[in-house]
């Protein structure tokens, strides 16, 4: 199978260019297995990868226009483009810098306390939303990749004014958490709730299946309105 890889270091290229050549297949394939054979024995690229299992998020990029977890991604035996994931600059071929994004998503996922802990706060949690533990517990596997926001058509329409599935998520984490104590229904609401259209792109492109984040938005929306702080253009 024919194998295109971009190629791009900022320091030294002009402007991005693609090489290719050929990968032999094997059954139960995945993307990062071709890739490694086409760096192997083809020609060298850049690449970020840890875990090799879907938690670190460090393997995201396009295939085929598609945002994945190449580690996971399974292939068939046709063509394939290998791109950087779009939204952040390039280092160096498919390696983007992260670091701006990574800083926020930390800041929201930081735990706001009011008050102080006590074992009080730990062995009964205040307001603790049984119906969606299940939808905490899976945001704590989110691997942060990008690959959600890198597909959302809102994202790519509004840019800034929306801030796209994988903050929305950090959000609803915070939101779920009975130990969090910050205004986390009205953060999401100003970072762009209410512009998700629920058209699933971020469900199907996330490589944790337990993740729905679509059904976690429109419980956000709900509470958001049930508060009676539903933004106007909504």
């Amino acid at each position: 199978m024919k194998i295109t890889v971009y190629k791009f270091d900022p320091s030294i290229d002009a402007a991005p260019y693609y090489i290719d050549g050929e990968v032999p297949f094997k059954e139960k394939m995945t993307a990062m297995e071709a890739l490694l054979y086409f760096h192997r024995n083809i020609a060298p690229v850049n690449y970020d990868s840890s875990c090799g299992g879907r938690l670190c998020g460090r393997c995201a990029m396009l295939l085929n226009g598609e945002p994945c977890m190449i580690c996971v991604t399974p292939i068939e035996d046709k063509d394939y483009t290998f791109e950087p994931l779009p939204g952040y600059p390039i280092i160096r071929d498919l390696i983007v810098d992260k670091s701006v994004v990574a800083d926020k998503l930390s800041n929201i996922y930081n735990r706001v306390r009011i008050e102080p802990y006590t074992e009080e706060t730990y062995n009964n949690p205040k307001d603790f939303d049984f119906e969606h533990k299940t939808d905490l517990y899976a945001l704590e596997f989110c691997a942060r990749c990008g690959a959600c926001t890198a597909a959302c058509p809102v994202k790519a329409m509004y840019g800034d004014e929306f801030a796209g599935p994988m903050e929305l998520s950090a959000y609803a984490y915070r939101y779920l958490d009975p130990l969090d104590q910050g205004d986390r229904l009205m953060e999401a609401v100003s970072a762009g709730l209410f512009r998700c259209i629920e058209c699933g792109k971020c469900d199907e492109v996330c490589a944790q299946q337990d993740i729905h984040h679509v059904e976690i938005f429109k419980y956000l929306k709900e509470k958001a309105i049930e508060r009676g702080i539903k933004p106007s253009y909504a």
